[in-house]
Parts: structure tokens; sequence; C-alpha cells
């Protein structure tokens, strides 16, 4: 009996798109982490980012260090992430290369889906203690009850860590007249001056 070429190629689609479902899965996981020995994470970063304008608003900020006082890595706190394009870019002939040029994206659209994509577990590996703060003291009553609803203990959140802590590593020109960015704006102006 012969098999009709309708159905042999719909289940070679169906097969393919199977493979590539399979592979884009293990590449997805596999892309949590930079490939062994390859350039430090702030070098891949640079491909895309804005990598010197980033870093300086993190040392003007009060993460510019981490919890064993070292300076702070891109990936300490941001997922590292790959893709089709990126990954492709990311070979050597193009290492000196940028993909985007500097401004080709817009921060504020950028920020919104930053802010959704960080991930708690890389904030709690520093803040282990959510009822205190870096000084070891403890936290408002408002942050209290806000760290028991992302915990689950008093109602639940959806927000991230990010969602309600923002402009903590970065400060986007746009967000430094907030009232609450006071502190941070000044100490980025007083560090723009020094250069």
């Amino acid at each position: 009996m012969k098999v009709p070429f309708c159905r042999v190629m719909h289940f070679s689609l169906l097969s393919a798109a199977l493979l590539l479902a399979v592979g884009l899965c293990s590449w997805a996981t596999a892309a949590d982490k930079p490939p062994a020995g390859s350039r430090p994470v702030v070098e891949e970063c640079k491909r895309c980012h804005d990598v010197a304008m980033y870093q300086q608003e993190l040392k003007a900020s009060p993460h510019a260090v981490d919890k064993d006082k070292k300076e702070i890595s891109c990936e300490q706190c941001h997922h590292f992430h790959f893709n089709p394009l990126t990954s492709y870019y990311a070979r050597d002939e193009y290492y000196n290369k940028k993909i985007f040029p500097p401004g080709a994206f817009d921060r504020r659209t950028m920020q919104a889906t930053a802010r959704k994509s960080m991930q708690a577990e890389k904030c709690q590996a520093c803040h282990k203690d959510l009822y205190k703060n870096v000084k070891g003291e403890p936290i408002s009553e408002i942050g209290r009850l806000c760290h028991d609803a992302f915990l689950g203990k008093n109602g639940e959140t959806r927000r991230t860590c990010a969602g309600c802590h923002i402009n903590i590593a970065h400060l986007p020109p746009f967000d430094r007249d907030r009232p609450f960015n006071a502190e941070f704006a000044e100490k980025l102006a007083r560090e723009g001056q020094k250069k």
C-alpha cells in the first residue's frame, strides 16, 4: 500500500518541528551560563549593550559591590541570555563589532522588560534575610508586609524584587528627577564631574 505524499510531508514537518523544539529547549537551558572557556561575561554583554554607561551607573549605586565586597558583574543580577542572532555574532571574527549601535534601544521599554526578567534567586544570593536591610537593621512595616506577600505568607504578589526595588543599580536619565532617586542621581552627577 502506497502512503499518500501529503501524509509523508505532514509527518516530516511534525518530526522536524519536534526536533527543533527539543533542540531549542536544550539550547535555552544551556544559555543560562556562558559557554565554558568563553570571554568574561561583561565582554559578551558589550556586544549588544552599552556596558560602559551601565557600569558607570552601577559604580555609583548601592549595588557597586556584592556581599563579599567584590565589584559586581552583570550575571550576578541579570539572566545570561543568548539567541541565534547574538550567538552568531559572538564568533571571534565579529568580536570587535557592535551588533547594535549605542542608543539603538529605547531604554524605557527595555527597563520594563528587564524588571520582569530579573530572578529573585539572583537577588537572594546576597539578600538572604528579606526582613533586614544591608546594615542588618529590620526593614519598615510596609517592607515586611510586601516581603510577606512575596513569600506567600500574607497574600501573594506577582512582582519580582525589581518590580518594587526600582533603580537600585542603574538609573536612566528619565528617572533621575524622582524624589526617591535623588541621592543616587546626585552621586551620578558627582561621579560624572570627576571624569
